[in-house]
């Protein structure tokens, strides 16, 4: 009995010790950043449900990471790494696979061991960093002045920014997306004093619960503000005045940790168009599916081409606008973005035309036209959004208000006939968009979407005297012409899809409907001698109804491999579309199918290159605006029709893209190569005479090319103290024309090619020089007809030359020169001189400027157009030579 007790006692003794060895559970797994890198020196920490840390690991030199511990409840990963967001992923007791954790790159970074150039350029992953300080002037009054200076970042004359040849989608404020696509009233608004580093973002992915299941191409810009703007209420404002010019403005930015808003007033009459500060620039995302419908109208009081200069030179005006952009964040990753908008624009335009039509039976088709338009626009733009952005959770929710009103009005000579012009047009849009997306077990996500929007439209143009009388009132000369078109449309999408994480894959699948019903109703009124209107006739009224029914999935798999990855996917549709006209019955009880194949390779090579392959095919359907059979009087010069089947367009592209960027010697280059062809089944036939044009849609097989290749390249040479960016674009499109009754093959060749250069002459002065040269050129054949060919050149000369002569007195001193040449008619040059005198006052913040706009008094800018078959000479009056003082003050 004794010799049993010890024997006893050491086999609980033993089971005892082996308990918690037989407890004590195992968690290995990954950490990459979004394109498949691994991270090394990641802090790994198994924490409790109240945060309590109960084991930490670092990745090693591969990602890698395990952890042993003993089960406490629910618990967690914590994944920490420097300039990544961190990732919170919960334990399951039943998986015992690698744990694949893929961390988001944070906009908002510690300092860190980077690579950097002289020029204060930092390279940190995915993330290029520019040190405003070294880059910017004493003339810079906001950040939009600086940015189209920064190596390797353009921005166009609209104030679209991209970088390295590819469009930036958004532009953050300290991280944050106050103003979405309008990123204009951030780049237009934000002092550059406030901002301390420019920030390109490549591959942003937002929402964080989407990390590592979206491999994003989006570039996006990220304003870093300095430490004391995000501390006070900055409040900037000018006024102006001189001969017939006047200009004001006042803004209003708070930047705090909890709270930003952009709050401006402005008005002028010198050529500022604020409707552009208003647009929608950003990329356009497809992370969530659909987007919301732009109504587009269907009538127009001009054809004139729009002049290739700044709008400050010929851009009559009288604008005034107002906008107020707030973001309010709460606890729990709740944000709350309200925007509102109104702006009223009083454009005058004018233009004197010179038309050419050139047809492949040898004839020449010539009128030639004076327009002087003034537009009117009160425009009310209302957006709410409520977001939830945590790594578990994503609610985004959006309702949107659009109510621009145009007026439109003008006086019209064509071939010496005198017409009055009115276009009253009224748009309403309705929407709500609204995005749910969910973490459910481990590396698993799924998504929800709707988009619900209702808009109509009312549109209204009235001729007088009337027009083309032997086609509207039996060759008899009458009083007025009234063309009415109104819509009303309703859009539906509804979609849900799920995500899932494994080592190497990503899958993806889809499945969703939408619902577009739409409705139109047009008629043409003549009205005689009397007031009374009277409908020309049946041939010239509409009353649509259109419903297309989509149904829609899409499967994807993406293997990510070491830096890079290849995706597959397909977005297989089912289309049912009916619609009726005339009495008939569209095809409704015949499906379309298409399968809409995606392929898609990214590659990084080495450090600072990557290659990207793509392959698309997709099918598009005609809208109820191309299918009314009854004649609608588009504008003063053409009466448009349609009477075939659906219209349907296969399109298949294929692009390849090679971007390189080396900040560490401060070079950027990018090469970008496309080919698309597209499959109609109709082709839009043309009758043009003198003084009208007459288009309808005919079956037939239709086939277009577009080839094109285009690149650009900046470097800054530390040695001359200089920078040099050169762009290249060449594209060819072949296709087919209609016009008079006869089919003429052409083919359009566009290659332009420009270069910029700008130098530091010595401390305080820089010399920029800006060159480009295009030359399009369009041949046309047809069977038994001569070949034609047309020629047009362009050529463009930019330079400016700015000098601070102390830190209180500076000037800028700027010239541009526009020439065409086009073999049928003499060589066209424009010439513009401006300049800008700014003084500030010792120990003021204010400054003084005198402006001076189109110093060489140019009265005209004359203009050549050409496309596949037209050719336009066009004169447009320039503003009179222009000073006014402007005072610009801070408070």
């Amino acid at each position: 009995m004794h010799s049993i007790k010890p024997f006893v006692l050491l086999i609980l003794l033993f089971l005892t010790a082996r308990l918690p060895a037989q407890d004590i559970v195992s968690v290995r797994g990954e950490v990459k950043d979004s394109v498949g890198n691994p991270i090394m020196g990641a802090t790994v920490s198994i924490i409790r449900s109240n945060g309590i840390g109960i084991v930490f690991e670092k990745t090693d030199d591969r990602g890698t990471f395990t952890c042993q511990f003993q089960p406490a409840g629910e618990l967690s990963i914590k994944i920490s790494a420097l300039g990544y967001r961190q990732s919170v992923v919960p334990v399951i007791s039943s998986n015992n696979k690698p744990y694949l954790i893929i961390l988001a790159k944070s906009v908002r970074q510690l300092k860190e061991v980077a690579i950097k150039s002289k020029r204060d350029i930092v390279l940190s992953s995915d993330t290029l960093k520019y040190n405003v300080k070294s880059f910017v002037d004493k003339s810079d009054r906001v950040i939009a002045d600086l940015l189209g200076r920064l190596p390797g970042i353009q921005v166009d004359d609209k104030g679209a920014i991209s970088y390295n040849g590819k469009g930036i989608t958004n532009v953050y404020i300290d991280g944050d997306n106050l103003v979405e696509g309008r990123y204009r009233l951030a780049t237009d608004n934000v002092p550059v004093k406030a901002v301390e580093q420019v920030e390109v973002i490549e591959r942003d992915q937002p929402v964080k619960a989407l990390n590592g299941y979206v491999l994003s191409n989006s570039f996006s810009l990220n304003l870093k503000l300095s430490d004391s703007a995000g501390t006070v209420t900055t409040t900037t404002g000018h006024a102006g005045a001189g001969n017939n010019a006047y200009t004001a403005g006042m803004n209003n930015l708070i930047f705090r940790k909890k709270f930003k808003s952009i709050n401006n007033l402005k008005a002028n009459n010198i050529g500022e168009n604020l409707e552009n500060e208003n647009a929608n620039l950003g990329a356009v995302s497809a992370d969530y599916g659909a987007q919301v419908k732009r109504p587009q109208p269907l009538l127009s009081i001009q054809t004139a081409a729009q002049p290739g200069i700044a709008e400050k030179y010929y851009l009559m005006n009288n604008d005034n606008a107002a906008n107020s952009n707030s973001l309010f964040k709460f606890r729990g990753d709740w944000a709350l973005r309200v925007n509102v908008s109104r702006f009223g624009l009083k454009h005058k335009y004018v233009y004197n035309n010179n038309i050419y039509y050139f047809l492949t039976d040898n004839d020449t088709v010539r009128y030639s036209e004076l327009q002087d338009n003034l537009f009117r626009l009160h425009h009310w733009q209302m957006q709410a959004q409520l977001e939830r952005n945590s790594s578990s959770v994503y609610l985004r929710s959006v309702t949107s208000i659009d109510l621009p009103k145009w007026n439109r009005n003008g006086n019209l000579t064509q071939n010496e006939q005198v017409l009055r012009q009115f276009q009253p047009t009224g748009f309403l849009s309705l929407s709500n968009e609204t995005v749910i997306i969910k973490a459910v077990g481990v590396n698993q996500v799924i998504q929800y979407g709707t988009i619900i929007q209702r808009y109509t439209s009312h549109e209204n143009l009235i001729i007088s005297p009337g027009i083309q009388p032997e086609i509207v009132n039996e060759g008899l000369a009458y009083r007025m012409l009234d063309q009415q078109v109104s819509t009303k449309n309703l859009f539906v999408n509804l979609a849900g899809s799920y995500k899932r994480k494994f080592k190497f894959f990503i899958l993806s699948t889809a499945l969703g409907a939408e619902l577009e019903s739409n409705s139109l109703n047009s008629g043409l009124y003549k009205t005689s001698d009397s007031t009374t209107a009277y409908l020309v006739g049946d041939s010239f009224r509409n009353a649509l109804v259109f419903d297309h029914l989509k149904l829609y999935g899409n499967s994807s798999l993406a293997y990510v491999v070491k830096k890079g990855s290849i995706s597959i996917a397909s977005m297989p549709s089912l289309h049912y579309i009916t619609f009726t006209r005339s009495g008939r019955i569209g095809p409704d009880k015949s499906p379309f199918f298409v399968p809409n194949p995606v392929i898609e390779v990214r590659k990084t090579i080495g450090r600072y290159s990557e290659l990207e392959l793509k392959y698309s095919g997709q099918t598009e359907f005609g809208q109820i605006t191309d299918i009314y059979p009854g004649t609608v009087l588009v504008n003063y010069r053409q009466f448009n029709y349609n009477d075939t089947p659906l219209p349907k367009t296969a399109i298949s592209s294929f692009a390849t893209r090679y971007s390189y960027r080396k900040p560490l010697n401060m070079l950027f280059f990018n090469l970008n190569v496309t080919y698309s062809r597209s499959k109609a089944n109709f082709i839009s036939a043309y009758t043009v005479d003198g003084g009208l044009t007459r288009s309808s849609a005919v079956m037939y097989e239709n086939s277009a090319d577009q080839y094109s290749l285009n690149g650009n390249i900046s470097k800054y040479v530390y040695a001359l103290a200089t920078s040099f960016s050169a762009c290249t674009n060449i594209s060819v499109q072949k296709g087919t024309g209609f016009y008079n009754g006869g089919l003429s093959p052409f083919v359009n060749y566009n290659i332009s090619y420009s270069a910029t250069m700008r130098k530091h002459i010595f401390t305080g002065a820089k010399l920029s020089i800006s060159v480009k040269f295009g030359n399009f050129i369009n041949k046309q054949e047809a069977i038994g007809a001569a070949v034609i060919r047309n020629t047009n050149r362009l050529g463009e000369l930019q330079a400016d030359w700015r000098h601070s002569i102390t830190d209180r007195l500076s000037y800028i001193l700027a010239y541009n020169s526009v020439s065409y040449h086009q073999y049928s008619h003499q060589p066209i040059n424009n010439f513009f001189l401006d300049s800008n005198i700014r003084y500030r006052p010792k120990k003021w913040t204010s400054f003084f400027e005198l402006h001076a706009t189109n110093l060489l008094d140019q009265h005209t800018y004359t203009q050549i157009n050409l496309n596949s078959n037209l050719l336009s000479v066009s004169q447009t009056p320039i503003r009179e030579r222009t000073f006014f003082i402007k005072y610009s003050f801070s408070l």
